[in-house]
């Protein structure tokens, strides 16, 4: 019980701290307009053009939360614990009866549920907007929520490893961006560099075990395959094998436990030769 009050509390401050941030809010303010705008104009803003129906502006959203909210989260988290460390909070809090272990996964937790809340604010008022205006199916939108905050969870993992890997908030951030680039524009360039190459010819599996290598990927084959509102032809997805829901979402899981233990072990070895930064 000592350990579940011990990373509440760190998170509680994490989570206090991140919301008195103004950027956090000023990109959730953004991504609110950008939703609404959607919600009004209808799919234009993400290729569509014409279409007001609700499945296409299920799939516009869906787009817009690929190259927002991977953004918003590995900036968010780009100077995690380094940053602190810096400060010399760091060895303060770990000066009281807290483990680095509790103290690690209460920092994730707080950073997490800062991002969910940040998500949550952006996305809800759009939701009910087109509930009142297109008639979008409800169940279908709140489980896309849900998926946005699995993509959300997953690429903040990646910023923890990126925040401890850089020791540099500074350079945390830059590298965050490549990362977003790589993950959100270059890979699935590559892989339609790949289908030109072959002359369409790679084995319909293997195209798609490669789309799992990318959180991105794997979130639109999820919400393809979930919200079949979103099913309009945008992306790479459209043209993957169909996945069993077990592999998908153990896909996803994986991209936000994986970096989320390396980062945790390789926090730890670094704190002992204190070599964090």
């Amino acid at each position: 019980m000592k350990r579940v009050d011990a990373v509440w509390s760190i998170a509680r401050k994490e989570l206090s701290d991140r919301l008195r941030n103004q950027w956090i809010w000023t990109v959730s303010l953004l991504v609110l307009a950008a939703t609404l705008a959607i919600a009004f104009l209808g799919a234009a803003p993400v290729g569509v053009v014409g279409a007001h129906g609700g499945g296409a502006i299920l799939a516009s959203i869906m787009n817009l939360a690929v190259y927002l909210v991977p953004l918003l989260a590995l900036v968010m988290g780009a100077g995690a614990i380094i940053d602190e460390k810096r400060r010399g909070l760091l060895d303060l809090i770990l000066a009281y009866p807290i483990s680095s272990s509790e103290y690690f996964l209460g920092t994730f937790l707080g950073y997490a549920l800062a991002l969910a809340i940040a998500l949550v604010a952006s996305f809800v008022p759009t939701g009910v907007v087109l509930s009142m205006t297109t008639g979008i199916n409800v169940f279908q939108y709140s489980l896309l929520l849900v998926l946005i905050l699995g993509l959300g969870t997953s690429f903040l993992a990646l910023s923890f490893l990126i925040s401890i890997l850089s020791r540099d908030p500074a350079r945390g951030i830059a590298s965050s961006v490549l990362v977003w680039i790589f993950a959100v524009l270059v890979f699935d360039l590559g892989l339609v560099g790949l289908l030109v190459g072959f002359g369409g010819q790679i084995p319909a599996p293997a195209f798609g075990a490669m789309m799992l290598l990318n959180p991105t990927d794997v979130f639109r084959l999820i919400a393809f395959t979930w919200v079949g509102s979103a099913s309009s032809p945008l992306g790479l997805a459209t043209v993957s094998p169909p996945f069993p829901a077990v592999v998908l979402v153990s896909a996803m899981t994986a991209w936000a436990i994986v970096p989320l233990w390396l980062s945790h072990r390789l926090f730890q070895k670094r704190l002992a030769l204190d070599r964090l930064i």
